[in-house]
């Protein structure tokens, strides 16, 4: 794979992991009594997990973590 097409995909996938964090706080601490909210916040929160893992194996060759 081209080394700028893996330094893209982490560059996203890093930008998708810090968005989904965002994103699962903001419905935490917004949470309601039925925890509608809170499985929202548990959703993204994995995103954020699965998009986290994107970004390290695609990684950029020659740096570390």
């Amino acid at each position: 794979m081209n080394p700028n097409n893996r330094q893209m995909l982490f560059m996203l996938a890093s930008a998708a992991a810090v968005v989904c964090v965002i994103v699962a706080v903001v419905y935490f601490v917004g949470g309601s009594p039925l925890g509608h909210h809170v499985k929202h916040a548990l959703l993204f929160f994995g995103l954020a997990v699965i998009a986290a893992l994107f970004a390290a194996v695609n990684r950029p060759v020659g740096t570390r973590v």
